[in-house]
């Protein structure tokens, strides 16, 4: 019987081990205005000229990705809309949601360690969880499998996905906090003059 694999959710990976020591110097400002709570949350990084280089890489690796997906790239102009850093402390976590209004989101991981936090992605179509049966446990990522977790990011991982996909951090389990950062790329329409 042949088969049709329609609607896949991509998830992107890049490393980039040797932008941590930078980014995380560059980032500190913005942590320290944070007040130390379970999960911290700064301020847009967006604006800040020391992250350019950075936020440059976020946008314009979304645009070749939305490129490569079929999208006409070229009607829209795409800018980084929402660039935070947030570290989560021992049980710090985030609830499963999705980034409006834009395409693509991402992670920069800054720390990492077994056991801490990481991104798990939900499986985005409605229809299939309204009916869905129980799957049979496995390793293996089947077209069961209700969820996709990424249990081994490192420093300087990098992944990006289409906004619509649910994501979550998962909670940390370790004394040590997990640092990242969270970033959104947005468009807006070309205006062409005739």
């Amino acid at each position: 019987m042949e088969q049709y694999n329609y609607f896949p959710s991509l998830i992107y990976r890049d490393e980039k081990p040797h932008w941590v020591k930078d980014t995380l110097i560059n980032c500190e400002k913005y942590y320290k205005e944070v007040d130390d709570n379970l999960v911290k949350q700064t301020d847009q990084m967006v604006h800040d000229p020391d992250l350019q280089e950075l936020a440059s890489y976020f946008r314009d690796s979304a645009v070749s990705i939305l490129k490569e997906q079929s999208y006409m790239t070229d009607e829209y102009e795409f800018y980084l809309s929402g660039m935070w850093g947030q570290e989560f402390a021992f049980t710090g976590s985030n609830i499963m949601h999705v980034h409006g209004d834009s395409q693509i989101s991402g992670f920069f991981f800054l720390k990492t360690e077994e056991g801490g936090s990481y991104p798990m992605f939900d499986d985005p179509r409605s229809g299939k969880k309204m009916t869905d049966l129980i799957n049979m446990p496995s390793e293996e990522i089947t077209l069961a499998t209700p969820q996709v977790h990424f249990n081994n990011v490192i420093d300087g991982t990098v992944l990006f996905f289409n906004s619509w996909l649910p994501h979550m951090l998962t909670p940390n389990m370790v004394k040590n906090p997990t640092k990242f950062i969270h970033f959104i790329v947005s468009q807006k329409k070309r205006f062409v003059n005739v």
